[in-house]
């Protein structure tokens, strides 16, 4: 998938469907043709349409802590989107992309998981900036 098409596929929460392991059969939230299995009681999608947002980053009260940003969800969700809110989905994709050649993986239970704080995930984003 391309940079352009990564940075669409970026859901209202902030995760990047198109670097999710279930991307060949779910084209995540914001693909109407391919809902998310969670579309209809996702929180963050719900409320982000209503306000007319691109993603919770664009909320005057992010973070919240509804549903993927509530306790017992992986920091990486709100920490993503806070990584957007300060630096722009583009560099996002930027940081993704350039750690990926340094073999550090996006995806469930890869190298963004299980971190203590959102701030270390945004460090090891940041990674991407000495690229």
């Amino acid at each position: 998938m391309d940079k352009r098409a990564l940075i669409s596929s970026i859901a209202y929460c902030g995760l990047v469907c198109g670097k999710c392991h279930l991307s060949s059969r779910c084209e995540g939230c914001k693909n109407t043709a391919s809902l998310c299995e969670r579309s209809e009681v996702c929180y963050q999608r719900n409320c982000c349409i209503r306000q007319g947002l691109q993603g919770c980053w664009e909320c005057n009260k992010f973070p919240c802590s509804e549903d993927m940003y509530g306790p017992g969800h992986d920091l990486r969700i709100k920490a993503f989107a806070a990584f957007i809110k300060e630096e722009g989905a583009e560099k996002l994709i930027d940081c993704l992309l350039a750690n990926e050649e340094r073999g550090i993986y996006y995806g469930l239970g890869r190298d963004y998981d299980g971190k203590n704080s959102e701030e270390e995930v945004i460090q090891l984003l940041k990674l991407g900036f000495l690229g």
